[in-house]
């Protein structure tokens, strides 16, 4: 099979549901740990030369993150899976159905929120990670109202998130990073006033600022005497050396648990 799953995500809809699918699949193959195996030895011999070898892309589109914007369906990825895509390059395979269902099962389980495939690790012991000093994750992030307010809520980062993405979010918070009205700001106004922090929905005539106290200060372009944006994330970007393997494996299980689908997360 020459696979390139080229524009397979693409074709798909807009929807508001970020991260989701369209409908959940009943294909027995999904969630199967022998079929996503299967599945993960297909992608590796043929997908991965275009979509690389965690789905980040390459010569073919990003497999990970545009489901964030696009919802998916099974059926649609067996579909261009088997039938490619014309006028790309995405061209048919002669895979069973049965090897098919187990490529889109791997898919299923590398682009799905990270809670459907949590990743091993100890989670009781990934909570006392984030809730530690060492890391310091709650003093900007909070779960379920517990924690800082200066970054992004976390409580359901693992039924909206892929695992990819967390671990790329904490590991290389400055690859591809969401910016675009994000990044950390000082804001001289023209009353004298200095504001430091995170910014949000920054456009030409406002600026929303969540300083690091998780204060929030609405402002009008018109009272600013001067603007200086950092171009990086307000995230730390020294996890790899400040916490051992084994902490961001916990770390990461911990944080693919975090799920509204949950009743409660381990480690609370």
């Amino acid at each position: 099979m020459r696979a390139c799953l080229w524009g397979l995500l693409l074709v798909l809809p807009l929807s508001a549901q970020h991260g989701r699918y369209e409908s959940e699949s009943k294909h027995p193959f999904i969630g199967q740990p022998e079929a996503i195996a299967a599945g993960a030895k297909l992608y590796g011999r043929s997908c991965a030369g275009c979509h690389g070898p965690d789905g980040s892309g390459g010569r073919g589109p990003n497999l990970v993150r545009r489901p964030m914007w696009h919802p998916l369906s099974d059926e649609k990825i067996f579909t261009t899976i088997r039938n490619g895509l014309p006028g790309a390059d995405m061209p048919a395979t002669n895979l069973t159905d049965d090897e098919t269902w187990q490529l889109v099962a791997f898919l299923h389980a590398l682009i799905g929120p990270a809670a459907e495939n949590p990743p091993p690790g100890d989670a009781v012991a990934g909570a006392e990670v984030f809730w530690g000093k060492k890391a310091g994750c709650s003093g900007c992030h909070a779960i379920h109202g517990k924690g800082g307010r200066i970054g992004p809520d976390l409580t359901n980062i693992g039924g909206l998130r892929p695992m990819a993405v967390i671990r790329e979010s904490v590991l290389e918070p400055g690859k591809e990073l969401f910016l675009l009205g994000r990044e950390l700001v000082t804001v001289k106004m023209k009353n004298g006033s200095t504001l430091r922090g995170s910014a949000r929905n920054r456009d030409n005539y406002s600026l929303q600022l969540i300083d690091r106290d998780g204060k929030l200060h609405l402002i009008s372009m018109r009272d600013v005497a001067e603007l200086e944006i950092q171009e990086r994330s307000a995230m730390p970007d020294d996890y790899a050396k400040r916490l051992s393997s084994q902490e961001l494996e916990n770390l990461f299980a911990f944080l693919a648990r975090q799920s509204l689908r949950d009743h409660a997360p381990e480690g609370e």
